[in-house]
Protein backbone atom coordinates (compact mmCIF):
# COMPACT_ATOMS: atom_id res chain seq x y z
CA UNK A 1 0.00 0.00 0.00
CA UNK A 2 1.19 3.23 -0.78
CA UNK A 3 2.52 5.42 2.32
CA UNK A 4 1.58 8.67 2.53
CA UNK A 5 3.61 9.46 5.24
CA UNK A 6 6.31 11.82 4.16
CA UNK A 7 9.87 13.04 5.52
CA UNK A 8 9.89 16.09 7.90
CA UNK A 9 12.04 17.62 5.26
CA UNK A 10 9.17 17.73 2.84
CA UNK A 11 11.83 16.15 0.40
CA UNK A 12 12.74 12.75 -0.73
CA UNK A 13 15.56 11.26 -0.35
CA UNK A 14 17.14 12.45 -3.72
CA UNK A 15 16.06 15.84 -3.28
CA UNK A 16 17.32 16.13 -0.36
CA UNK A 17 20.89 15.06 -1.17
CA UNK A 18 20.70 17.37 -4.55
CA UNK A 19 19.78 20.19 -2.50
CA UNK A 20 22.00 19.37 0.07
CA UNK A 21 24.84 19.18 -2.86
CA UNK A 22 23.58 22.39 -4.48
CA UNK A 23 23.72 24.40 -0.60
CA UNK A 24 26.89 23.24 -0.47
CA UNK A 25 28.63 24.26 -3.60
CA UNK A 26 26.94 27.42 -3.04
CA UNK A 27 28.82 28.08 0.19
CA UNK A 28 32.27 27.36 -1.10
CA UNK A 29 31.66 30.05 -3.89
CA UNK A 30 30.43 32.54 -1.35
CA UNK A 31 34.47 31.70 0.85
CA UNK A 32 36.28 32.05 -2.74
CA UNK A 33 34.54 35.11 -3.76
CA UNK A 34 34.84 36.59 -0.44
CA UNK A 35 38.64 36.60 -0.86
CA UNK A 36 38.69 39.11 -3.26
CA UNK A 37 36.44 41.91 -1.02
CA UNK A 38 35.59 42.05 2.12
CA UNK A 39 31.41 41.68 2.99
CA UNK A 40 29.85 43.34 4.93
CA UNK A 41 28.17 42.20 8.21
CA UNK A 42 24.78 40.75 6.80
CA UNK A 43 26.37 39.23 4.26
CA UNK A 44 28.12 37.51 7.27
CA UNK A 45 25.34 36.66 8.78
CA UNK A 46 23.75 35.02 5.43
CA UNK A 47 26.90 32.84 5.45
CA UNK A 48 25.66 31.72 8.93
CA UNK A 49 22.38 30.67 7.88
CA UNK A 50 24.03 28.14 5.09
CA UNK A 51 25.87 26.23 7.63
CA UNK A 52 22.90 26.09 10.21
CA UNK A 53 21.42 25.07 7.00
CA UNK A 54 23.56 21.84 6.02
CA UNK A 55 23.74 20.39 9.08
CA UNK A 56 19.88 20.41 9.44
CA UNK A 57 19.57 18.95 5.61
CA UNK A 58 22.79 16.78 6.98
CA UNK A 59 21.08 15.19 9.66
CA UNK A 60 17.74 14.25 7.55
CA UNK A 61 19.66 12.18 4.98
CA UNK A 62 19.65 8.93 4.96
CA UNK A 63 23.04 7.11 5.93
CA UNK A 64 25.93 8.45 8.59
CA UNK A 65 26.59 12.02 5.92
CA UNK A 66 28.00 14.07 8.53
CA UNK A 67 31.16 13.04 10.24
CA UNK A 68 32.68 14.92 13.67
CA UNK A 69 36.24 15.13 14.63
CA UNK A 70 36.16 13.27 17.99
CA UNK A 71 36.76 9.48 17.54
CA UNK A 72 38.55 9.21 14.84
CA UNK A 73 40.79 6.24 14.27
CA UNK A 74 43.73 5.39 11.78
CA UNK A 75 41.46 3.23 10.07
CA UNK A 76 39.23 6.50 8.78
CA UNK A 77 42.42 8.35 7.94
CA UNK A 78 42.64 5.09 5.52
CA UNK A 79 39.15 5.17 3.90
CA UNK A 80 40.13 9.03 2.98
CA UNK A 81 42.99 7.94 1.19
CA UNK A 82 45.28 9.86 3.91
CA UNK A 83 48.26 8.14 4.90
CA UNK A 84 51.14 8.49 6.80
CA UNK A 85 54.34 8.83 4.65
CA UNK A 86 57.42 9.70 6.96
CA UNK A 87 58.68 11.60 10.39
CA UNK A 88 59.84 14.62 11.44
CA UNK A 89 63.33 14.38 12.52
CA UNK A 90 64.95 17.56 14.36
CA UNK A 91 67.83 19.29 12.39
CA UNK A 92 70.75 18.70 14.02
CA UNK A 93 71.35 22.86 14.26
CA UNK A 94 68.76 22.80 16.39
CA UNK A 95 71.38 24.00 19.84
CA UNK A 96 72.25 27.00 17.44
CA UNK A 97 69.02 27.84 16.56
CA UNK A 98 67.45 27.70 20.09
CA UNK A 99 70.28 30.20 21.35
CA UNK A 100 69.29 32.43 18.37
CA UNK A 101 65.84 32.68 18.79
CA UNK A 102 65.86 32.93 22.25
CA UNK A 103 66.68 36.34 22.34
CA UNK A 104 63.18 37.54 19.97
CA UNK A 105 60.91 38.86 22.12
CA UNK A 106 63.30 39.75 24.90
CA UNK A 107 61.80 43.30 25.81
CA UNK A 108 57.79 42.15 25.38
CA UNK A 109 56.09 40.69 28.63
CA UNK A 110 56.40 37.34 27.18
CA UNK A 111 60.28 36.95 27.11
CA UNK A 112 61.89 33.74 27.16
CA UNK A 113 62.36 34.05 30.93
CA UNK A 114 58.75 34.91 31.91
CA UNK A 115 58.19 31.79 29.79
CA UNK A 116 60.04 29.50 32.02
CA UNK A 117 58.46 31.77 35.21
CA UNK A 118 55.07 31.11 34.14
CA UNK A 119 55.63 27.32 33.58
CA UNK A 120 57.43 26.88 37.01
CA UNK A 121 54.49 29.05 38.96
CA UNK A 122 52.02 26.39 36.97
CA UNK A 123 53.98 23.08 38.23
CA UNK A 124 53.60 24.27 41.38
CA UNK A 125 49.93 25.72 41.34
CA UNK A 126 47.25 23.68 38.69
CA UNK A 127 46.69 20.11 38.65
CA UNK A 128 47.33 18.51 35.21
CA UNK A 129 43.84 16.72 35.69
CA UNK A 130 41.31 18.07 32.89
CA UNK A 131 42.23 19.44 28.97
CA UNK A 132 40.92 22.54 30.82
CA UNK A 133 43.92 22.92 33.26
CA UNK A 134 46.29 21.22 30.79
CA UNK A 135 45.91 24.55 28.15
CA UNK A 136 47.45 26.99 30.89
CA UNK A 137 50.84 25.20 29.86
CA UNK A 138 49.33 25.36 26.02
CA UNK A 139 48.62 28.81 26.56
CA UNK A 140 51.68 30.10 27.60
CA UNK A 141 53.57 28.79 24.80
CA UNK A 142 50.92 30.11 22.52
CA UNK A 143 51.76 33.74 24.54
CA UNK A 144 55.45 33.52 24.09
CA UNK A 145 55.19 32.36 20.21
CA UNK A 146 53.88 35.87 19.84
CA UNK A 147 56.01 37.59 21.28
CA UNK A 148 58.42 36.03 18.60
CA UNK A 149 56.07 37.45 15.65
CA UNK A 150 58.14 39.50 12.93
CA UNK A 151 56.60 43.54 14.68
CA UNK A 152 55.07 44.30 11.42
CA UNK A 153 52.96 41.15 11.88
CA UNK A 154 50.27 40.12 14.69
CA UNK A 155 49.06 36.75 15.88
CA UNK A 156 45.55 36.09 16.75
CA UNK A 157 44.66 32.95 18.66
CA UNK A 158 41.13 31.67 18.49
CA UNK A 159 39.22 28.90 21.10
CA UNK A 160 36.76 26.60 20.46
CA UNK A 161 36.94 27.21 16.83
CA UNK A 162 34.24 26.39 14.82
CA UNK A 163 34.81 24.23 11.37
CA UNK A 164 31.76 24.51 8.94
CA UNK A 165 30.76 21.21 7.07
CA UNK A 166 33.28 20.51 4.40
CA UNK A 167 33.06 17.32 1.88
CA UNK A 168 35.29 14.64 2.37
CA UNK A 169 36.36 13.93 -1.33
CA UNK A 170 35.13 15.54 -4.46
CA UNK A 171 33.11 12.52 -5.44
CA UNK A 172 31.21 12.51 -1.99
CA UNK A 173 28.42 14.48 -0.14
CA UNK A 174 29.76 13.47 2.88
CA UNK A 175 30.93 15.94 5.35
CA UNK A 176 33.51 16.72 8.29
CA UNK A 177 32.72 19.16 10.49
CA UNK A 178 33.67 19.68 14.18
CA UNK A 179 35.80 22.40 17.18
CA UNK A 180 38.92 22.65 17.14
CA UNK A 181 40.83 23.55 20.17
CA UNK A 182 43.21 26.19 19.11
CA UNK A 183 43.73 28.35 15.81
CA UNK A 184 46.43 30.88 15.20
CA UNK A 185 46.51 33.19 12.31
CA UNK A 186 49.33 35.67 11.71
CA UNK A 187 48.42 38.85 9.68
CA UNK A 188 49.38 42.43 8.71
CA UNK A 189 48.48 44.87 11.84
CA UNK A 190 46.09 46.60 10.22
CA UNK A 191 43.75 43.15 9.75
CA UNK A 192 44.10 42.27 13.09
CA UNK A 193 41.09 44.47 14.24
CA UNK A 194 39.31 42.34 11.44
CA UNK A 195 39.78 38.76 12.96
CA UNK A 196 39.18 40.31 16.76
CA UNK A 197 36.03 41.00 15.43
CA UNK A 198 34.76 37.55 13.77
CA UNK A 199 36.00 34.06 14.96
CA UNK A 200 34.51 32.77 11.80
CA UNK A 201 36.54 30.29 9.04
CA UNK A 202 35.14 31.81 6.08
CA UNK A 203 36.22 35.16 7.36
CA UNK A 204 39.94 34.11 6.49
CA UNK A 205 38.81 33.76 3.04
CA UNK A 206 38.33 37.64 3.04
CA UNK A 207 41.98 38.75 4.04
CA UNK A 208 44.11 36.04 2.59
CA UNK A 209 46.56 35.42 5.80
CA UNK A 210 49.92 33.94 5.68
CA UNK A 211 49.12 31.34 7.85
CA UNK A 212 46.84 29.24 9.18
CA UNK A 213 47.64 26.78 12.40
CA UNK A 214 45.92 23.92 13.92
CA UNK A 215 46.44 22.48 17.59
CA UNK A 216 44.25 19.53 19.32
CA UNK A 217 44.70 19.78 23.40
CA UNK A 218 44.50 16.02 25.16
CA UNK A 219 44.88 15.48 28.66
CA UNK A 220 46.57 12.03 27.75
CA UNK A 221 49.38 10.97 25.43
CA UNK A 222 49.15 12.87 22.32
CA UNK A 223 50.46 10.06 20.52
CA UNK A 224 47.30 8.19 20.91
CA UNK A 225 45.00 10.75 19.22
CA UNK A 226 47.09 11.65 15.94
CA UNK A 227 43.80 10.18 13.59
CA UNK A 228 41.76 13.34 15.29
CA UNK A 229 44.32 16.12 15.27
CA UNK A 230 44.88 15.09 11.22
CA UNK A 231 41.25 14.38 10.73
CA UNK A 232 40.72 18.27 11.67
CA UNK A 233 43.84 19.44 9.45
CA UNK A 234 42.16 18.00 6.86
CA UNK A 235 39.00 19.20 7.64
CA UNK A 236 40.63 22.91 7.49
CA UNK A 237 42.85 22.57 4.82
CA UNK A 238 40.07 21.60 2.43
CA UNK A 239 37.91 24.14 3.41
CA UNK A 240 40.51 26.82 3.11
CA UNK A 241 41.85 25.48 -0.11
CA UNK A 242 45.31 25.28 1.21
CA UNK A 243 47.47 22.60 -0.43
CA UNK A 244 49.73 22.28 3.19
CA UNK A 245 48.96 22.87 6.79
CA UNK A 246 51.19 22.72 9.76
CA UNK A 247 49.60 21.84 13.14
CA UNK A 248 50.37 20.09 16.86
CA UNK A 249 48.73 17.75 19.18
CA UNK A 250 49.56 18.40 23.08
CA UNK A 251 48.61 18.05 26.44
CA UNK A 252 50.97 21.08 28.09
CA UNK A 253 54.02 19.23 28.48
CA UNK A 254 54.14 16.62 24.96
CA UNK A 255 54.18 18.13 21.99
CA UNK A 256 54.00 16.17 18.40
CA UNK A 257 54.19 18.85 15.39
CA UNK A 258 52.25 17.55 11.97
CA UNK A 259 52.10 18.43 8.72
CA UNK A 260 50.06 17.74 5.97
CA UNK A 261 50.28 17.96 1.80
CA UNK A 262 47.43 17.04 0.13
CA UNK A 263 46.89 15.04 -2.87
CA UNK A 264 45.78 16.75 -6.20
CA UNK A 265 42.17 17.71 -6.54
CA UNK A 266 41.89 17.59 -2.41
CA UNK A 267 40.76 13.88 -2.81
CA UNK A 268 43.50 12.19 0.20
CA UNK A 269 46.82 13.29 1.32
CA UNK A 270 50.16 12.37 3.04
CA UNK A 271 50.97 13.77 6.68
CA UNK A 272 54.13 13.15 8.62
CA UNK A 273 54.41 13.21 12.49
CA UNK A 274 57.18 14.37 14.79
CA UNK A 275 58.64 12.66 17.79
CA UNK A 276 56.98 13.77 21.69
CA UNK A 277 59.21 16.36 22.77
CA UNK A 278 58.76 16.85 26.12
CA UNK A 279 59.09 18.98 28.93
CA UNK A 280 61.14 17.92 31.36
CA UNK A 281 61.08 18.88 35.24
CA UNK A 282 62.36 18.62 38.49
CA UNK A 283 62.90 19.95 42.10
CA UNK A 284 65.20 22.90 43.09
CA UNK A 285 66.85 22.68 46.74
CA UNK A 286 63.72 24.54 47.89
CA UNK A 287 61.84 21.53 46.85
CA UNK A 288 59.99 23.87 44.05
CA UNK A 289 59.73 22.29 40.69
CA UNK A 290 61.76 23.52 37.70
CA UNK A 291 62.00 23.19 34.09
CA UNK A 292 64.84 22.24 32.42
CA UNK A 293 66.11 24.10 29.60
CA UNK A 294 66.28 24.53 26.45
CA UNK A 295 63.07 22.41 25.85
CA UNK A 296 60.69 25.39 27.06
CA UNK A 297 62.65 27.66 24.36
CA UNK A 298 62.70 24.83 21.41
CA UNK A 299 59.00 23.87 21.75
CA UNK A 300 58.20 27.82 21.49
CA UNK A 301 60.47 28.67 18.70
CA UNK A 302 59.17 26.05 16.75
CA UNK A 303 55.74 26.48 17.36
CA UNK A 304 56.22 30.34 16.14
CA UNK A 305 58.04 29.33 13.41
CA UNK A 306 55.47 26.52 12.04
CA UNK A 307 52.25 29.05 13.18
CA UNK A 308 54.16 31.50 10.77
CA UNK A 309 55.06 29.44 7.82
CA UNK A 310 51.82 26.64 8.03
CA UNK A 311 50.91 26.89 4.19
CA UNK A 312 54.46 26.72 3.47
CA UNK A 313 55.84 23.10 2.43
CA UNK A 314 59.34 22.27 4.51
CA UNK A 315 62.17 24.30 3.46
CA UNK A 316 66.11 24.01 4.28
CA UNK A 317 65.36 26.64 6.90
CA UNK A 318 62.63 24.48 8.61
CA UNK A 319 63.07 22.87 12.24
CA UNK A 320 62.33 19.46 10.70
CA UNK A 321 63.70 17.69 7.88
CA UNK A 322 61.50 14.50 6.80
CA UNK A 323 62.44 10.55 7.32
CA UNK A 324 60.79 8.85 5.09
CA UNK A 325 59.17 5.38 6.28
CA UNK A 326 59.91 2.62 3.69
Amino acid sequence: MYSTKRKLSGLSGLQLQLAYNSLLKLRQTIVYEASKEEEDSNEEDFEQQIDTMLCLLGSKLEGPMSFTFSGVTIEDLTKLKIKLTGRLRLKPDRDTRIAETTSLGQSALWSSENLYRQLNLLESLIPRTTEASARAWIDAFFFRASAMIPPDKSMVLNMEHIVPATTISPSSLQTLSGFIDYTAVVVDKRRVEFLLDTSQLGSLGRIMPSSFFVMEAKLSDPSEHVAQAVYEMYACGKFLQKKVLRGALTDGHDWMFLFIKFNDNYDGASYQQSRLLKLRATKDVDDRPVIHRPWADLIAAILSYWVQNSFEDLGSDDWFEVEHLE
